[in-house]
């Protein structure tokens, strides 16, 4: 009988061997998750440098409390592996970081506890600020959004079906059951690939997911914070 998994981390990378340390070392280094039994798994989107072999450099001392799983996605297109990390996640609650999301140490927990609470999100996630090395203009607001920096505040609230907001993926907590009911298996866009930076795949499936079963909406997850991160949630009807 496989042993129950609260919580699925999921990171699609492409060419991530450089990026995905740091995240994983935050992830090492979650707190309070003594009571959480969770995993993460890394989707190796067609990489073409050394992405495997730093997840397995990784696996060789990883903690077994909380097992660290590499998956292998050959169609290139960040829409694809996330579905891949659907199908490869044991838990109802999955956790989707960027290759370049650096979580807080109370992420995990803030997450899992989330979803106890309100049972019926279907997605969720949290505020996005941004790391910079230098002071942004004072405009810089304004292209916020197309980096995926997000703070609609601490106060939870909807995003409305006619307002056409979305939040982005980063960081986006889903139940599984939802994403199967509401996601179609074959996008129309991909996301960036090779010879190609047409993009959108992210928003195309917020929409459905907004369209076919609920709104997305903030909550205040204040300590729930990474590099690139959103607040959202949709109620399942």
């Amino acid at each position: 009988m496989n042993a129950r998994v609260d919580f699925t981390i999921a990171i699609p990378t492409y060419n991530g061997e450089k990026r995905l340390p740091d995240v994983l070392e935050k992830l090492r280094s979650q707190i309070d998750v003594e009571h959480i039994s969770w995993e993460i798994v890394v989707i190796d989107n067609n990489s073409n440098d050394n992405t495997a072999e730093v997840v397995r450099e990784y696996q060789a001392t990883w903690p077994q409390a909380y097992p660290l799983k590499y998956s292998f996605e050959p169609q290139q297109g960040a829409a694809f592996a996330r579905s891949r990390a659907i199908k490869e996640a044991k838990s109802e609650l999955i956790g989707f970081l960027d290759d370049d999301n650096l979580p807080e140490p109370n992420w995990i927990m803030q997450a899992y506890a989330f979803a106890l609470e309100h049972p019926k999100a279907g997605a969720y996630g949290s505020r996005i600020f941004g790391e910079f090395e230098a002071t942004p203009p004072d405009n810089f607001d304004k292209i916020a959004p197309f980096l995926a920096l997000t703070d609609r505040g601490s106060i939870a609230r909807l995003y409305p079906q006619e307002k056409k907001v979305l939040p982005p993926s980063a960081g986006l907590v889903v139940r599984k059951r939802a994403w199967l009911d509401n996601v179609p298996p074959r996008p129309i866009l991909s996301g960036r690939i090779p010879g190609s930076m047409l993009t959108g795949e992210d928003l195309e499936r917020s929409r459905t997911f907004n369209k076919q079963a609920g709104k997305f909406g903030t909550t205040p997850l204040c300590s729930f914070i990474i590099k690139f991160l959103a607040i959202a949630w949709r109620e399942i009807i």
